[in-house]
């Protein structure tokens, strides 16, 4: 098979390590792909694994009446190359991806659904303009995938895609990386208290992953526990803002500002809860590392996250943007330590039971082949179905 990711997107993160080890499982087997990157490591993580990287002229992060440059781009790739499928991630990336694969006559498109740009806090009036443009997205589609089943059952209901052009398929991560991990010695390295009680995210610094929120519930919880130390792990263009907000709410001396790590096994061990207050979501990779970490756990009740997370069964969910529901589910968590890691046990259970990336890639690569022989049905007695496992 010839294939074409349009990944596009901005700077390495869990959305690429989904696609990279797809990638790498179709070059295994003979195939042949191509990668639409824009960022330079981004680029050279699918060069190494025998791809062959694109970047696209003309590529903004925001939709503009400009595109119109990488569109034309993308077609004239499509149309020079003859893929046999194109896979398309993220909005704009699927958006531009899916017009520019049908246009040049590609006969296989498949779009990801990591998270649709429009969320509960969207205007009604802007969720309208998203929405109608992932109807016209999804008219040049075969197949949907969405990486959790709340997606699914959005698309549905906005009348973005057909039921049974829908598929779910649960991310996956490299479970081995997270199990052997030292406490001790991670928490030396970073330099923390051993009486201090860290309570850890991993995301990047922007408006999206709600960060703001847990600063502002941090004088609550040091109310109560005083010995609580924030220590966040990411990047981006909210760092000045959170610092300002950790200064203003009396806190800066309590949170801790590590900047982007790539030993994210090791910071999750140094953790005694992972806090995950993102007001909206796909299938969360660093949630999904943190269970499998066996983190006692307090994440927002947004879509994606209910999908792994099941209040007092597998961690604790705090309302979305609200300081002090995100202090209580915390403070709840903190007062009883037992309880607290018995639920970081049954986190990492289920983590390890749904979310191997074997069994994402083996359910992918299904779904390629399915689409582009057209043998295998979409519905099998009323049930999702690959190659004979249920998703």
């Amino acid at each position: 098979m010839k294939a074409l990711q349009v990944l596009a997107g901005g700077a390495w993160g869990g959305g690429s390590v989904v696609v990279l080890s797809i990638v790498k499982a179709m070059i295994a087997r003979g195939d042949k792909v191509w990668v639409v990157a824009l960022d330079p490591e981004t680029q050279q993580h699918f060069r190494d694994a025998g791809a062959i990287p694109v970047a696209i002229p003309g590529w903004k992060r925001a939709l503009s009446p400009l595109d119109i440059v990488p569109l034309w781009h993308l077609f004239q790739l499509c149309r020079r190359e003859r893929f046999d499928l194109v896979a398309t991630h993220t909005s704009k990336g699927g958006m531009l991806g899916r017009i520019a694969a049908r246009l040049a006559g590609v006969p296989n498109i498949v779009h990801y659904v990591h998270g649709f740009g429009f969320h509960q806090f969207t205007p009604a009036l802007i969720k309208k303009v998203y929405v109608a443009f992932e109807k016209l997205g999804a008219a040049c589609e075969d197949l949907m995938i969405t990486v959790g089943e709340e997606h699914r059952q959005i698309a549905m209901q906005l009348g973005i895609e057909k039921g049974e052009r829908i598929r779910t398929i649960l991310n996956g991560i490299a479970v081995e990386r997270f199990l052997s991990v030292d406490r001790v010695g991670a928490r030396r390295e970073l330099g923390l208290s051993p009486d201090e009680i860290i309570l850890g995210s991993v995301g990047r610094l922007a408006t999206q992953k709600g960060f703001e929120y847990m600063i502002d519930a941090l004088p609550r919880i040091l109310a109560e526990h005083p010995k609580v130390r924030l220590v966040l792990s990411g990047e981006g263009e909210l760092e000045g803002e959170l610092r300002q907000r950790a200064q203003d709410r009396g806190v800066a001396g309590k949170v801790t500002f590590l900047g982007f790590r790539r030993d994210i096994p090791q910071l999750l061990a140094a953790f005694d809860v992972f806090v995950h207050p993102s007001l909206w979501e796909g299938l969360s990779i660093s949630l999904m590392e943190a269970m499998v970490a066996g983190c006692p756990i307090v994440c927002s009740r947004i879509p994606g996250n209910v999908e792994m997370i099941r209040h007092e069964e597998t961690g604790r969910l705090s309302e979305p943007a609200q300081p002090e529901s995100i202090a209580r589910e915390l403070c709840t968590l903190l007062a009883d330590r037992d309880r607290a890691a018995d639920l970081g046990l049954s986190a990492r259970r289920e983590g390890l039971a749904r979310f191997s990336v074997e069994r994402m890639v083996d359910e992918n690569i299904a779904a390629y082949d399915s689409v582009v022989s057209r043998k295998t049905p979409w519905l099998l007695n009323g049930h999702k179905t690959f190659a004979g496992s249920r998703v």
